[in-house]
């Protein structure tokens, strides 16, 4: 699947074009802990930061960076033993709430810096105090998956109202995520900026192995990344790539697991871990083993990604009423 926005990408000619640079927006380092196992020493990814830089560059992408859970440590680690990198910059995958409901959103922080970082880290458990932040220090940031962790107890209308508000930059291609909701989120967004809101469509792989890292990119001008990201801000560009498919996402659950316990012997020879932290580890890899075997992984992967298509059907079944609720066009900042 591919998606475009102002630059209408017809033939692979202008992916060739070397005017036209390339950088995967969404991707994970071993930086990324799993949270809800964090005693443990879960991971979301044990791919080390500078083979997601190579595999990056070897498959084309002109800019690089890693955008971990709520982390630049992977960034600020490769930047350290690569201190005159030109063509990589920093960004983060920021977990934020509303606070009235609870739910939960992802936002891509592109270009930031470790003073920036704190205050996310800092502000981020509210979302209403979070966006003023990225929007008083200029910052380039934008909502990833949409509707992954959209609640349906909530009203749509007023969800995407809200964030249309907030945000002025979408991915609209997430190599994770079904096809269905990439399709939903791309019409969306298109549909609202016929109508005159200025919005930036962006893509990435949302990788975490390195077979998927920059399946899924986004394509658009500039000599740096400073430049490459302003072009972004300004809406020129597009996402391009292709999305997983159902079985790659289980592969890599279970690529996961296994690199889990791999990292044993290392993690137990580590000083950075007390005699408690490695019985916890231990723990957590003894219990992964039938965890695996059950299927379990399997189980919760294929119920989230139905979750998936559901939501977006519902969605898309409403689409045209959803629409008139929104009541989409220019806000007074776009006028």
């Amino acid at each position: 699947m591919s998606n475009e926005s102002s630059i209408e990408p017809t033939t692979s000619e202008i992916l060739a074009d070397p005017s036209f640079k390339k950088a995967d927006l969404h991707c994970h380092s071993r930086f990324s802990v799993f949270k809800y196992f964090r005693r443990a020493n879960t991971r979301d990814c044990y791919n080390a930061p500078e083979d997601v830089y190579r595999m990056a560059k070897e498959r084309g992408m002109s800019f690089v960076t890693l955008s971990d859970h709520d982390s630049i440590d992977g960034a600020l680690y490769l930047l350290n033993k690569n201190p005159d990198l030109k063509d990589f910059f920093i960004s983060e995958e920021v977990e934020t709430y509303f606070p009235e409901t609870n739910q939960r959103i992802h936002v891509g922080v592109y270009g930031l810096d470790e003073r920036q970082h704190r205050e996310i880290q800092r502000l981020r458990p509210n979302i209403r105090e979070l966006v003023p932040f990225l929007k008083s220090e200029k910052m380039l940031f934008g909502v990833n998956h949409l509707f992954q962790n959209y609640r349906m107890k909530n009203v749509a209308s007023a969800y995407i109202t809200e964030l249309l508000e907030m945000f002025d930059i979408f991915e609209v291609l997430n190599g994770a995520m079904a096809s269905i909701h990439n399709r939903m989120v791309h019409q969306l967004v298109t549909t609202v900026k016929e109508h005159g809101r200025h919005i930036s469509m962006v893509g990435g792989s949302d990788a975490h192995t390195l077979k998927h890292v920059a399946k899924v990119f986004t394509v658009s001008k500039g000599d740096t990344p400073a430049e490459f990201l302003e072009s972004v801000r300004l809406g020129d560009c597009f996402a391009w790539g292709e999305e997983m498919r159902f079985r790659d996402l289980i592969s890599d659950i279970y690529l996961l697991i296994l690199a889990y316990n791999t990292d044993a012997r290392a993690d137990f020879a580590s000083p950075l871990y007390t005699a408690s932290d490695k019985t916890f580890q231990l723990a957590g890899r003894l219990a992964s083993i039938p965890t695996a075997l059950s299927g379990l992984p399997a189980a919760v992967t294929s119920l989230n990604y139905l979750k998936q298509i559901v939501v977006t059907k519902g969605i898309s079944m409403r689409f045209t009423k959803l629409l008139a609720e929104i009541r989409p066009g220019p806000r007074g900042d776009d006028q």
